[in-house]
C-alpha cells in the first residue's frame, strides 16, 4: 500500500502595513467625519467670537487717554461682556475627554461586540498587528485635532488674558490649550481603548471613559496642578492678576493665626462685616467705615499668600502634557498585553 505524504501548504504571508492602513482608514472614516464635523461647528463659533473679542480689545487698546471716562467705559464693557465663560468654559474643558472617549472606546469594543475580530485575527494579520494598525491613526488623528483646537482656544482667549479678564492658569482655561489639551485627549483615548477591551461593548466603554477621565481632570484642577512646583509666598495684599493664588492665611509674630482668632479681634474692636462680601466694614456707631484687612495689618497681623507666578505657565503646560502622555502610553501597553492573552 502506497502512502501519500501530505503536501505542506505555503506559509501565510503577513498583510502589508499599507493595506492595514487602508483598512484602518475605512474603520475610522465615519468617526473621523463625525468628530471633525462637531469640532468644526464648535471651532466656527470660537472663531467668530474670537474675532469679536480681538476687535473689542484692539478698540480699547487704541484709546489714547486710558484714564478718561470713555476708555474706562470701554474697558468695563469689555470685561462685563467677555469676562464670564459660562457654559463655553465647560465645553472647552470637556472637549478633549469627549473626543478621546468617542474615538477610542469603540476602537476594540465594536470588533468584540460584533464578533468581527475573529475574522480579522485569522486573515494573516494577527491581533497585535491589527490593534497597532488601529491605534496609530487614532493616536495621530486625536493629537492633531485637539492640538489645533487648543491653539484656537489660546488665540481666542489671548486678549482676555492680556486685559486681566481671564486667568491662563485657571482650571477653565489651562487644560483647554496646547500642549496640555493634547495630553488630556490622549488620556481619554487610551482609557477608552482599554475600557472597550474590558467591557466588550461600546456604550459602557464610552460611559466608563468619560467618568474616569472627568474624575482625573477634577482632581488635577482642584489640587495637583497647583503643586507642580513649590508655590511662592508674599505678604503683599495683592498679587498680579496673571498669578494663580494657591492659598491665603494670616500670621502674627511669625506664627499662623486661626480665622476664629481674627474674628475675635475684629469683634473686640466693634467691627462688623458688611453683607454681600464687602471688603469694608462698619465699626461701632459713629466711627465711620473701617477696612478690616488694613485694621489687622495696623495691629501687627500679616496676610500671607501662596501663589504660582504666571512665568511658570509654559513649564506647567509641558509638565501636564508629559505625565498625561506617559499614563496614556502605559494604558495602551496594558491593552496590547491583555489583548495578546485574550482567547479568540
Amino acid at each position: 500500500m502506497t502512502t501519500l505524504a501530505a503536501v505542506p501548504s505555503a506559509s501565510t504571508r503577513a498583510v502589508p502595513w499599507r493595506r492595514l492602513v487602508w483598512v484602518a482608514w475605512r474603520h475610522y472614516r465615519f468617526a473621523l467625519v463625525a468628530t471633525v464635523g462637531v469640532l468644526g461647528l464648535v471651532a466656527v463659533y470660537f472663531l467668530v467670537s474670537g474675532l469679536q473679542i480681538h476687535q473689542a480689545y484692539d478698540a480699547w487698546r487704541s484709546c489714547t487717554s486710558r484714564n478718561s471716562a470713555s476708555c474706562t467705559f470701554q474697558l468695563n464693557n469689555f470685561q462685563n461682556k467677555y469676562g464670564s465663560t459660562g457654559l463655553l468654559g465647560f465645553v472647552q474643558v470637556l472637549a478633549p475627554g469627549v473626543v478621546g472617549a468617542f474615538v477610542g472606546a469603540p476602537l476594540l469594543a465594536r470588533e468584540l461586540e460584533t464578533g468581527t475580530y475573529r475574522y480579522a485575527w485569522t486573515q494573516g494579520v494577527g491581533r497585535v498587528r491589527w490593534t497597532l494598525a488601529l491605534l496609530a491613526p487614532g493616536i495621530v488623528g486625536t493629537a492633531i485635532l485637539m492640538t489645533a483646537f487648543g491653539e484656537l482656544i489660546a488665540w481666542r482667549n489671548r486678549p482676555l488674558v492680556s486685559a486681566g479678564v481671564a486667568q491662563q492658569m485657571d482650571g477653565s482655561l489651562f487644560p483647554a490649550v496646547a500642549p496640555a489639551v493634547t495630553g488630556w485627549a490622549l488620556l481619554a483615548f487610551s482609557i477608552g481603548v482599554l475600557a472597550g477591551l474590558v467591557w466588550r461593548r461600546i456604550v459602557p466603554a464610552i460611559v466608563t471613559t468619560i467618568l474616569l477621565w472627568f474624575g482625573v481632570a477634577a482632581a488635577v484642577s482642584l489640587g495637583l496642578r497647583q503643586h507642580y512646583a513649590t508655590p511662592l509666598t508674599t505678604t503683599k495684599l495683592q498679587i498680579k492678576s496673571a498669578d494663580l493664588t494657591v492659598g491665603q492665611w494670616w500670621t502674627k509674630g511669625g506664627h499662623r493665626v486661626a480665622v476664629g482668632q481674627l474674628n475675635q479681634v475684629l469683634q473686640a474692636a466693634g467691627i462688623q462685616q458688611l453683607p454681600s462680601g464687602n471688603s469694608r466694614a462698619q465699626a461701632s456707631p459713629g466711627s465711620g467705615v473701617v477696612d478690616p484687612v488694613h485694621y489687622l495689618v495696623q495691629h501687627g497681623y500679616r496676610q500671607v499668600t501662596s501663589y504660582q507666578p504666571a512665568g511658570r505657565y509654559h513649564a506647567f503646560q509641558w509638565i501636564e502634557f508629559g505625565w498625561l502622555t506617559v499614563i496614556a502610553a502605559l494604558l495602551l501597553a496594558v491593552t496590547v498585553l491583555l489583548l495578546r492573552r485574550r482567547q479568540a
